[in-house]
């Protein structure tokens, strides 16, 4: 993560004994994150930005598996606040993925925070803030598929 870091998120907790100004560096990341993103987003594929303009934050990984140059990602938004993803299942599969990202440990994790980023590798790449953990995904193509609602 270049913008939102783990340190700066860690930061904005309550008693972290920084808060309030990592609070303040949090907005002044946000921003220009936000005209970086602005600049890229013509190069980006559109599921791609659609993915970070909505976010999947406090999304729960529930299925994680990658083969033959296939990222599949299965993301429980019940808890997710913001975008049209809040409340379904949602299913992001990467493909062209460059390298060989860790999934093993992802299931059960909760999403926090997304970057979208070019890459000199694939068409972008896409660092992802879990908690506890980060992935990077370089690939070429994303495809996003939802069932209407999550069920209880």
């Amino acid at each position: 993560m270049v913008f939102f870091t783990r340190d700066l998120y860690l930061g904005v907790q309550p008693n972290s004994g920084w808060e309030r100004r990592a609070e303040r560096e949090w907005e002044r990341r946000s921003d220009i994150y936000a005209r970086y993103f602005e600049v890229i987003a013509p190069l980006l594929p559109t599921p791609v930005r659609r993915l970070c303009r909505e976010g999947l934050h406090d999304g729960v990984i529930q299925e994680a598996s990658f083969k033959d140059g296939e990222l599949v990602l299965a993301v429980d938004t019940t808890n997710t606040p913001f975008g049209r993803f809040g409340g379904r299942q949602v299913w992001l599969t990467f493909r062209g993925v460059r390298g060989r990202p860790r999934v093993a440990r992802l299931v059960g994790q909760w999403w926090l925070y997304e970057e979208a980023h070019l890459s000199s590798r694939a068409r972008f790449s896409l660092q992802v803030l879990f908690d506890p953990s980060e992935l990077e995904i370089e690939a070429d193509e994303l495809v996003i598929a939802m069932t209407s609602r999550v069920r209880a």
